[in-house]
């Protein structure tokens, strides 16, 4: 038995946007403290942590705990269908293997997604000790991103005592962000337990940065090691990302 409200279907759809980032298939694990999520991307590159507490929901109730598989481009067409003050229930119907999302607006809208079948490989949390780790404005990065985008299809992450840089190269040029620590600085904080660099594919973070919904996000990662992005979502909600280096061949 499964039954929850949620206010704002803002928070819903940046949940989903994010999914649709990585996923193809979506595994939810519901129980009575809130909806969990983790999984790989179908290559095994990157990783997509989710937790959102019960905490979030204006009413929740749950009994026991549930497998909840669904289809990822089914959650983004329903998603689109939801208006800005529309308000959500959902529900779990286990005998006919159903997840229904109800919008009540000006009209009640009711739409019963067919459950999928568990994957049967789960995704770990990898184990990582950084050796870095940022506090900055979302915005921040995301430019950094794009810009490091119009030379490049990697991106080099490097950081030393109070700078945080982005580099890339390619054929047409090259091209660096650099952030500083300041009071007036898109960096606002930075730990650097010994100098680190380590490069990633842009492709994959060109993708997560459009799920990115908070002013700030935590940027941890070590030299050739995966980088980790977590921000927050609804307050007491978080989504990390963990990509895997790209190796440099000699």
């Amino acid at each position: 038995m499964f039954h929850a409200t949620l206010d704002s279907s803002k928070t819903w759809k940046q949940i989903v946007d994010a999914l649709a980032t990585l996923l193809t298939e979506a595994l939810f694990i519901i129980d009575e403290k809130g909806f969990s999520l983790r999984q790989f991307d179908p290559a095994k590159a990157a990783m997509i942590d989710l937790k959102l507490p019960s905490a979030v929901f204006q009413e929740y109730s749950c009994k026991g705990s549930h497998e909840v598989c669904l289809g990822v481009d089914e959650l983004v067409k329903v998603s689109k269908r939801m208006g800005v003050d529309d308000k959500l229930e959902f529900n779990l119907d286990t005998d006919d293997q159903r997840f229904e999302i109800r919008m009540v607006g000006p009209a009640e809208r009711t739409f019963k997604l067919q459950l999928l079948s568990p994957p049967d490989s789960r995704g770990k949390k990898p184990t990582l000790d950084f050796d870095v780790k940022a506090e900055m404005y979302s915005e921040a990065f995301k430019q950094a991103v794009k810009d490091i985008g119009v030379v490049s299809i990697h991106i080099k992450i490097k950081a030393e005592n109070d700078v945080l840089v982005f580099a890339g190269e390619g054929d047409t040029g090259e091209a660096e962000v650099s952030l500083k620590v300041g009071d007036d600085a898109n960096l606002f904080d930075l730990g650097v337990k010994k100098p680190s660099q380590a490069i990633y594919a842009l492709n994959y973070l060109s993708e997560i940065i459009k799920a990115m919904s908070s002013d700030s996000i935590i940027l941890q990662f070590s030299t050739s090691k995966p980088i980790m992005l977590e921000f927050s979502i609804a307050e007491t909600g978080t989504i990390n990302f963990i990509l895997a280096p790209r190796v440099e061949r000699r």
